[in-house]
């Protein structure tokens, strides 16, 4: 999709924004078996499905400094999972076991978009700003139930810092969802921010007679998704203690593990 004369987005999960055939942002998913061969390869952050192009032959191989974890598969597990293991089946997102080096600096503007990941940014070119996995298309947000967030009150920061950002902007792009003019990308920005505070209400209703952080997952999945995964506990669980840190009132140990209380 033509965004205009020197940017393009090819659709995919993650979308990838090429700027000028020469720069491209986020190549994974689907994208990573696209002959893009770049002088520039950018990464947002370094989950597995947005570091493919890191893996190009390129003047510029760049990453930001603060998810230097992805440069190995170890790295990547921890910071994903939570925890790591020679094998198991419950890495389901192991797109990438390769290891990955650096070169260079990028020649774009870098917008630090921190939450998602420690270091997650996006990059400001032809004044349209790739935001990665700052915010996700309503289908995706609804189908995850909880967005994948490190630091989910940094990642609510960081959507504060985009409205403000794309005042002055032609356009604003996401990694996973539609790609729409800005007044919509807009919309949908704020629906992710009012999902955010839906999202803290049933945290909050869901400890109201205590929980652990896993059982507050499973709470909030179980009443739109039907077969729940392993998996998706797991990773739900990370944003799930993000938010517990901050909305209970009382924490315990008890039988069952870390219980928290509204």
């Amino acid at each position: 999709m033509k965004l205009s004369k020197d940017l393009e987005v090819l659709p995919g999960s993650p979308n990838t924004l090429v700027y000028q055939g020469r720069v491209v942002v986020d190549l994974g998913g689907k994208n990573a078996s696209l002959n893009l061969e770049a002088e520039v390869q950018l990464a947002t952050h370094g989950h597995m499905d947005h570091i493919a192009g890191l893996l190009r032959e390129s003047k510029v191989r760049y990453l930001p400094r603060e998810d230097m974890w992805a440069l190995s598969l170890l790295g990547r597990r921890v910071m994903t999972y939570g925890f790591s293991s020679k094998d198991s089946p419950l890495f389901t997102y192991d797109l990438l076991k390769e290891e990955i080096s650096l070169s260079g600096d990028p020649e774009v503007e870098i917008v630090k978009l921190p939450g998602h990941t420690p270091g997650h940014s996006g990059y400001i070119v032809g004044n349209v700003l790739y935001a990665g996995d700052a915010f996700f298309g309503n289908r995706v947000l609804e189908g995850f139930v909880f967005p994948f967030y490190a630091d989910f009150w940094t990642a609510v920061e960081s959507m504060q810092k985009i409205k403000e950002i794309a005042k002055g902007l032609d356009n604003v792009v996401i990694a996973h969802g539609p790609v729409y003019e800005k007044k919509k990308m807009m919309e949908i920005l704020e629906y992710n921010l009012n999902y955010a505070d839906k999202l803290v209400s049933w945290v909050r209703e869901a400890i109201r007679d205590g929980a652990t952080a896993e059982e507050v997952v499973v709470k909030i999945m179980e009443k739109t998704v039907k077969d729940i995964k392993p998996t998706n506990v797991i990773l739900n669980s990370i944003t799930a203690k993000s938010i517990l840190s901050q909305v209970a009132k009382e924490v315990t140990v008890e039988d069952k593990g870390v219980v928290y209380r509204s």
